[in-house]
This record gives C-alpha cells, structure tokens and sequence, in this order.
C-alpha cells in the first residue's frame, strides 16, 4: 500500500467517528438545553417548602439511578434512556398545573426546553435498532408510572409537585452527567 493508500486510510478512520455520530452530535446543546432547564427548574419554585416534608415521607417510590441504567451501555442505548426520561418528564408537566404556585411564564419555558430537548434528539433514537432497547429500560416506565401515581393519590396538591420537582432536578441532573460522558465519548 503506497503513500496515497495509507493516507486515505488514516483519513478515513478520523473522519469515520465523527461521520457515525454525526446525527447525534446534538449532545453538546443537550447539556446546555439541559443545564436551562435545571435553572428554570430551580427559580419556578424555590427551595423545596418545609411543610410538605411530610409530604415527601409519603412518596413509596425508590429513587431512579439512570446511572447505573447507563452503567456498560453502549452509546444509542444512552441515548435512549435520555430520550425516554426527557420523554416522560415531558408528559409528566404536561399535565394539570392548577394547584401550584409558580411562575406560569417560567413552567411554559421549562416545558418548551423539554420539547426543544427530545426534538433535538429524535435524530439520534431514530438510527435502527433504537426500538429494539425499548424493554430494557423498564425502570424508567415503572418510576414514572409511580410518580404519576403519587400525583393522583395526592390530587395534585402543590406539595406533590414540589416533589415532583425535586425528583424531575435529580433525574436532569443525572442526564446532564450521562450527556457529558457521551460527548466525551463522541
């Protein structure tokens, strides 16, 4: 193999990386659409309101550690359970606010950054073989399904969705820590 050979060869294998990803390399904008997010979060309500601590001792629902869900997962897969928790996150603010006491211009603005998050990464959980992981992450469907529950059984009181809030700032910053290590690996 001549010069001309094993130059396009090295060519090829930098340029490759960057070309297999190149549909996912919305990551960068996802932690700063991301870190938005956890701000507008953080100034809807405050810190978290003592009187519904007791509340909070209620909730009968185990924290979700995405990490160790992205823990050896290869990088679509972590793309996935971004998506699906933004996805779920997204519908859970979707639903009806009437009982809490934030800024109804700062909840719309959370909701539009989690539209603009799971838009920008359509492109990357539509590659072939996305759907196939759907089962795998369970866990997030089922803490989900348990926060919605806690929502109903609580009638939607502002307590609720104070914890709701809490919970929503500890999985965004889970998310916020997943999506560095995929840019680190992009």
């Amino acid at each position: 193999m001549g010069f001309p050979g094993v130059w396009g060869l090295c060519t090829l294998f930098v340029l490759l990386p960057g070309t297999l990803s190149q549909d996912c390399q919305r990551l960068q904008l996802q932690q700063v659409l991301n870190r938005d997010a956890l701000k507008i979060l953080t100034d809807m309500g405050g810190s978290f309101p003592l009187q519904c601590v007791a509340t909070r001792e209620s909730l009968q629902v185990d924290p979700l550690d995405l990490h160790q869900l992205v823990n050896r997962s290869q990088a679509q897969e972590k793309i996935q359970i971004v998506h699906q928790t933004l996805r779920h996150i997204s519908k859970i603010y979707s639903r009806s606010l009437g009982s809490v006491t934030w800024s109804r211009e700062k909840v719309e603005n959370f909701r539009l950054l989690l539209e603009r998050q799971l838009r920008e990464l359509e492109t990357c959980v539509r590659k072939p073989g996305a759907e196939s992981r759907q089962r795998r992450n369970s866990a997030i469907l089922k803490y989900f399904k348990k926060l919605n529950k806690f929502l109903k059984q609580k009638k939607f009181s502002d307590c609720s969705w104070e914890i709701i809030r809490t919970e929503t700032r500890a999985r965004l910053q889970q998310l916020l820590f997943i999506t560095g290590q995929l840019n680190k690996s992009n």
